[in-house]
């Protein structure tokens, strides 16, 4: 009689869906993964752009170009050393992500990036982002951005080339797709990258491999809401068929009545009906939308977010919330708007967060140094994103003090880059004020730079030419009045 309720109370179980994945529009498939939602954050791999080349084309030094510094300088050194990329994809796990959407700007050895990206990604990179979250708790998926036209490549337009024809639709967006799953789907230099490219369930319950696009909108004559929608349909059936590799979307839907780009841009009301019948789409996931109503004022871009985001999640297609530190990319974008980076924006989207009660979140972008959009710590501003993003998306930062950098009474300077080569830039707090000694010593304590400056309240920073120090760790300590603060940095000729 027991065995038989027992029987009885988990066909009632299994029948209500309480003791299986529900396989959720618009959640992860992958094993170890199964039905969660998605906590996503978009990353450029590869180097950062100090004039040292790693892959194909030799980059240009576009550190000048920052308006965020990484206060740790493995987050720029990627391609420098295995070490690096693992701590910057662990400082990523850290943070609760699940899911890194990689920058994907072309064909193997066109490396198609504008002067101002903040790293030199490359197709190479991807390959070591595959390697770098091998064993660890966490997907990538890629993240297609239009570029420009290089000696080798003829760029590449969404806009332009979206959607096509039925019968050839969108034929740039299919190569560049056939590119990425041949590279790590059928023929893969290491056959465990393939389990690492998220899979989402579509809205048959069937798992497509995660492909995101940036400013999705058309610039084709004439195009109809339908017409637009059908367009993705078309493209992974396409791929299908060239590949037997099911793809699907999470689109960055260009808002309309703002100065974004695209002659046709969806809506929720007319276009969303029609989106919502293709298979292809698996969720709405805007970058960071506010910046095309190109104002600064940060309540009045919280409540027209709240709108467009509204409409999106009303359309019933599944929303992936676009959260961001802010923005400011005034240097390479002279009239772009400035915003965030403040506590204020940051409850502001708090707020907005419990309002839409949506789970799906993605923090755009981890490492846009050029753009102001920053999780990583920085010098600018601590470790205060950081711990926001841990507290928004239940990482576990807190507890791994090895990704997080603490600001404190007893620590009011920072080293950059640690570890150097050349030189280290010692940041000061604005405030301190007095002549300065600074001294370097060795892991034995020997004495190896002495250095007295006075600081004022104009000079943030005293560069330390470090070239005559051989490689190893050292010490430096700041002797200001009565109170000595010490840091340590390596070296690495």
């Amino acid at each position: 009689m027991f065995k038989s309720f027992i029987v009885i109370n988990l066909i009632f179980l299994f029948l209500s869906g309480n003791t299986v994945a529900q396989n959720t529009w618009g959640h992860l498939a992958n094993e170890d993964f199964a039905d969660s939602v998605i906590k996503s954050t978009l990353f450029f791999t590869g180097n950062w752009r100090n004039g040292v080349q790693f892959y194909d084309y030799n980059p240009s030094n576009n550190t000048g170009l920052y308006t965020q510094h990484p206060s740790d300088s493995r987050h720029l050194g990627w391609s420098e050393n295995v070490a690096y990329r693992n701590f910057a994809v662990n400082t990523i796990i850290d943070a609760g992500i699940n899911v890194i959407n990689f920058s994907y700007w072309g064909l193997p050895g066109t490396d198609n990036w504008a002067y101002w990206a903040p790293m030199q990604t490359s197709t190479q990179s991807h390959d070591e982002l595959f390697d770098a979250v091998l064993g660890k708790p966490v997907l990538v998926a890629p993240f297609i951005e239009s570029f420009a036209e290089t000696n080798d490549f003829d760029g590449f337009s969404f806009m332009d080339d979206f959607p096509g024809t039925s019968v050839n639709p969108a034929p740039q967006l299919v190569e560049l797709i056939e590119d990425l799953v041949n590279r790590y789907i059928i023929s893969p230099d290491n056959p465990s990258w393939t389990e690492k490219w998220a899979r989402v369930y579509d809205k048959d319950e069937d798992e497509r491999y995660l492909i995101s696009i940036i400013h999705v909108a058309s610039n084709k004559p004439g195009v109809t809401d339908q017409e637009f929608a059908e367009g993705f349909d078309l493209v992974a059936n396409k791929v299908y068929n060239d590949t037997e590799i099911k793809v699907g979307f999470a689109l960055d839907i260009l808002p309309p009545a703002t100065f974004a780009p695209g002659s046709f841009k969806a809506t929720p009301d007319n276009t969303g009906p029609h989106l919502l019948s293709q298979s292809s789409v698996l969720a709405v996931q805007c970058f960071i939308p506010e910046i095309w109503k190109g104002i600064s004022n940060e309540t009045t871009l919280i409540e027209w977010k709240e709108d467009f985001f509204s409409g999106w999640i009303n359309s019933g297609i599944p929303f992936i919330h676009d959260v961001n530190s802010g923005y400011d990319a005034h240097i390479v974008f002279p009239s772009s708007p400035v915003y965030g980076n403040n506590q204020t924006w940051r409850d502001l989207q708090e707020s907005l967060i419990t309002e839409l009660g949506v789970e799906a979140l993605a923090f755009n972008a981890w490492n846009g140094y050029t753009e102001g959009i920053v999780g990583v710590p920085t010098l600018q501003h601590i470790d205060t994103t950081y711990l926001w993003v841990c507290n928004l998306f239940g990482g576990t930062c807190g507890e791994n003090p090895s990704s997080v950098i603490t600001w404190s009474d007893n620590q009011n300077f920072i080293i950059f880059p640690n570890p150097a080569q050349d030189y280290i830039r010692i940041i000061f707090p604005k405030n301190v004020t007095d002549i300065i000694n600074l001294s370097v010593c060795s892991i034995t304590n020997q004495l190896m730079i002495s250095k007295n400056i006075t600081k004022s309240k104009d000079i943030d920073y005293f560069e330390l030419d470090i070239n005559n120090l051989p490689c190893g760790i050292y010490t430096v300590s700041v002797i200001n009045q009565e109170n000595i603060y010490s840091k340590k940095f390596e070296v690495l000729h």
